[in-house]
């Protein structure tokens, strides 16, 4: 009768165990997985264009995961609600008038500028600027304008000459914001300056190309609202024909960075979005000076222009909707299935307690004396081989850490910019866990980010430091970061740009 009601409690814990596994495994790889693919900055700027109140959510969730620290996610706050394309759904968010969500972003903005973790990284004191001059621009507030464009342009001029394109982009803010202002002359002549450097630049690069149609359309403007159309002919055409030189030769001008389109769908939206602002200047233009039939060719190009960019937005929206509908039913599927474990669980639990209390109680006097015996004996016997399992447990294990750590510096693998602790998990057969469990033993408890970030990040001080011809591009792509990526961890690892870091060594 013992053997027998001990046989059904050892079946019955066994279901239980095997029934939690089961269902709950799915749903702390899918946790983990979320932490590591969606609660992320990148995530976030994916779909802030049009769902902003998402993009917000991404953001606190990667703070409360530990993906991102409280100050990196306010400075993408401000960002979200300056620069997203849906402002009334902001506004509506913060619970305001139209355009409180500038007032936010600026807020947020200036609060950051005295935090000192963003004066000590460069990168983010940076981003902060660009959202703080494009806020003022937006809000016409020129005193703001002006000054937050000069810091900005000291920012970049202390970046070296990686960041000279944004130097000068900024340099034409301030050009523009200085005429605004009534200081015409002074204005006009910081913009000739900008655009006479930015001419003067041979090579095709993507980041050049993008100052020098800033910098023209700033002029463009301050012409506009003086009213001396034919003098922005020219200028707009000039936009014109560069747009058409990068369409037809686009790898031409590839640089990896940043503000450079991912894919040739973003490349096609960024022509024509510059194209078609262009040629309604012309269209303008050439109204005021009376030339009908340049006009009427200006027109038909744009209503082409417009009908594919609002395709394509409607294109891009739908797709979001759609997506945060199958995100919503995949939710609410997890919670039934979660209710309906926890339900089945408790009461498992309720008859197997009460069985077991029953049991046990009967026969609880009977069997003290000998389960204390018994278990003192056990206690020995496992600890003894605790301890030795323990031992050769920790020496496999850092085996196959070399081993893991080996192939991804001597393969290269942290070249690749999309590798993920998935990719190891598959090629080494692990689980997520033991990789886990592997990288607090063994690189102090490092998120696998942050572990394949150091490795890369040596390997570029190397390249740096062996290969002094190689430029700081082609390094930050040659070990899986894009240039920005690479400058900003230079910065928080060393307090200094890749550029600095190879003067001092040199």
């Amino acid at each position: 009768m013992k053997q027998t009601i001990h046989l059904i409690l050892y079946i019955a814990i066994v279901t239980l165990i095997i029934g939690c596994t089961g269902k709950n495994s799915e749903s702390s790889t899918d946790n983990k997985q979320l932490q590591d693919t969606v609660y992320t900055n990148q995530k976030a700027m994916d779909v802030y264009d049009y769902q902003p109140e998402r993009a917000l959510q991404i953001v606190d969730s990667a703070v409360i995961v530990g993906n991102m620290s409280q100050v990196w996610a306010d400075g993408l706050k401000a960002r979200i609600y300056s620069w997203t394309h849906m402002g009334q759904t902001v506004d509506s968010l913060l619970h305001g008038p139209e355009g409180v969500r500038f007032d936010s972003a600026r807020v947020i903005g200036e609060r950051l500028l005295t935090h000192d973790s963003l004066k000590a990284n460069i990168g983010m004191h940076q981003d902060v600027l660009e959202v703080l001059v494009y806020v003022a621009r937006q809000q016409q507030d020129t005193a703001r304008w002006l000054r937050r464009s000069q810091e900005l342009v000291e920012v970049c001029h202390r970046q070296g000459d990686d960041a000279e394109p944004e130097a000068l982009r900024t340099e034409a803010e301030v050009g523009a914001v200085l005429c605004t202002m009534g200081q015409h002359q002074q204005g006009m002549a910081r913009l000739d300056s900008v655009i006479a450097i930015l001419d003067s630049r041979e090579h095709r690069q993507f980041n050049w190309l993008d100052a020098t149609i800033i910098a023209l359309k700033r002029k463009i403007s301050v012409l506009n609202d003086e009213e001396k159309y034919i003098e922005t002919i020219p200028l707009a055409r000039r936009i014109i024909d560069r747009l058409d030189d990068y369409e037809r030769h686009p790898q031409d001008y590839h640089d990896g960075t940043y503000r450079e389109p991912a894919d040739s769908t973003e490349r096609t939206d960024y022509i024509n979005f510059y194209r078609t602002q262009m040629q309604s200047r012309l269209t303008a233009a050439y109204a005021t000076l009376g030339e009908k039939g340049s006009m009427k060719d200006i027109y038909k190009q744009i209503e082409r222009s417009v009908r594919d960019v609002t395709a394509r937005e409607h294109i891009a929206r739908y797709h979001a909707l759609e997506q945060q509908k199958l995100r919503q039913e995949a939710e609410s599927r997890s919670r039934m299935m979660t209710f309906v474990a926890v339900a089945s669980v408790s009461g498992l639990l309720v008859i197997l307690l009460f069985t077991g209390y029953l049991f046990f109680q009967k026969r609880r006097i009977q069997q003290k004396n000998r389960a204390l015996i018994r278990l003192i004996e056990k206690k020995d016997v496992e600890e003894q081989k605790e301890l030795k399992d323990s031992s050769s447990l920790f020496t496999q294990n850092y085996s196959l850490f070399t081993q893991i750590d080996s192939a991804i510096r001597s393969e290269r693998l942290y070249a690749n910019q999309d590798i993920g602790r998935q990719d190891i998990c598959e090629r080494f057969n692990l689980r997520r866990e033991m990789l886990n469990q592997l990288l607090s033993d063994y690189v102090d408890g490092q998120s696998f980010p942050a572990y394949i970030n150091s490795i890369r990040l040596s390997e570029a001080c190397r390249l740096l430091n062996e290969q002094p011809a190689k430029t700081v591009n082609a390094i930050a792509e040659e070990v899986g970061l894009t240039p920005r990526n690479l400058r900003r961890l230079f910065v928080d690892q060393y307090g200094m740009t890749p550029t600095e870091y190879r003067t001092n060594i040199s």
